[in-house]
């Protein structure tokens, strides 16, 4: 069987094939292996110690309806910012650097060993990431990249900051009616989900509407603002939701205000609150969504490693009396689980059931649960079953 043979067929494996020969016949590429397991492109580009890599899924998708010639435009244009000219050094490249907001789980869902790009934590469920810009799309930094620039990684975020601090002025200084609702859909030159990465814009945007400001980011090219309305706030949660959860790159139901320092925190107003309740229901969803793509990554990397570990589910459930959402994991004994961080712990024996449940930080306090390295969102490995005294002072801490 041929080449062609292999990629003939689906039209997943049509695309690969396209996207595997743009690859080659790009300035700047030496090599490119399409790697079926991933809907990868590993491209090894001249100079670079290891390859870049083009995940396939997403830019299928959204050209799923376009024209043979508009999908090779597409990935051509991809291609080309992993393949930079050789000049693009550090002077020309740090005016072209730009933050941008991301989930937590993107970029890591590759082959073992491959160095995702360069992140930074931004908010819960959130990274930073550092983009270069260029008219065509974004390509995103690489730790390989700023090993050839020999600039420290702190300086790589803050020339990144400096340059969105402009675009945050320029936001600030056009008109905002007070108590207007205003949608800014990005149409790849904005940034502007990563205006709240700008320390400050979303407390002098407060101002600048009469009213403390509230911002939704439901996917990467959209930026909701207005300021915190008194009623209605479950229809706006509820829209914002849809449109994550159809999102193609999606990025947070969760609402965002200025908190300290002028930094963007969520939304958490306190129980009783008219908004608690759709609140806590966005914080669920988005860390369902995230701990769920970590969940399928790692089960599929620990098989092919033969590592035997449970990587342990979370779920959510919300009150049939209309209480606030609530996430819950489960430690089950004589299982070895990597556990997702929850509000709470359901203890469960085989052939038992669930025995009881209790709050995250009494048995964090209890069976000192420390988080694994380098996984993000974080896990927390459990071997076995607390010893008798720490289950009986669980058990007297119990939810239910």
């Amino acid at each position: 069987m041929g080449l062609l043979d292999r990629f003939a067929g689906s039209p997943r494996r049509r695309f690969a094939h396209l996207a595997l020969r743009v690859a080659r016949s790009t300035p700047g590429v030496e090599r490119a292996v399409y790697q079926a397991d991933d809907f990868a492109i590993a491209v090894h580009r001249t100079g670079a110690d290891g390859p870049a890599h083009l995940y396939l899924s997403n830019v299928f998708r959204e050209t799923a309806d376009a024209s043979p010639a508009e999908r090779r435009e597409r990935l051509e244009k991809l291609l080309r910012l992993m393949a930079p000219a050789p000049d693009d050094d550090w002077e020309t490249v740090r005016p072209k650097l730009r933050p941008v907001v991301r989930p937590v789980t993107f970029g890591v869902a590759g082959p073992a060993g491959m160095r995702p790009p360069l992140s930074r934590p931004a908010m819960p469920f959130l990274r930073e990431l550092v983009v270069i810009d260029s008219p065509d799309a974004m390509a995103y930094v690489l730790p390989d990249r700023v090993d050839e620039w020999g600039v420290p990684v702190d300086e790589v975020f803050a020339a990144a900051r400096r340059n969105l601090a402009a675009i945050a002025r320029d936001t600030l200084d056009r008109e905002w009616r007070d108590g207007a609702a205003v949608s800014m859909l990005d149409d790849g030159d904005g940034y502007f989900t990563s205006l709240l990465l700008a320390p400050g814009w979303l407390a002098e945007l407060g101002e600048r509407m009469g009213s403390p400001a509230v911002a939704f980011v439901p996917d990467n090219n959209t930026l909701l603002v207005m300021p915190l309305p008194e009623a209605g706030v479950d229809q706006i949660y509820a829209v914002v939701e849809h449109s994550f959860n159809e999102a193609v790159r999606y990025l947070s139901p969760v609402g965002y205000v200025a908190g300290p320092e002028g930094r963007a925190v969520p939304y958490a107003p306190p129980p009783g609150h008219p908004h608690h309740l759709p609140a806590r229901r966005a914080d669920a969803v988005l860390a369902l969504t995230e701990y769920s793509n970590q969940t399928d990554w790692l089960a599929e990397q620990y098989a092919k490693a033969g590592v035997d570990v449970h990587i342990g589910d979370l779920v959510a459930v919300e009150p049939p009396g209309g209480g606030p959402a609530e996430t819950i994991t489960t430690w089950t004994e004589g299982v070895s689980a990597l556990l997702p961080r929850a509000d709470s712990i359901a203890f469960h024996r085989p052939g038992a059931g669930v025995e009881f449940r209790a709050a995250w930080h009494v048995v964090e306090q209890h069976t000192g649960l420390r988080p694994e390295p380098l996984l993000a969102p974080p896990r927390y490995r459990v071997d076995g079953w607390p010893a008798p005294e720490t289950l009986a002072d669980l058990r007297d801490h119990r939810l239910d």
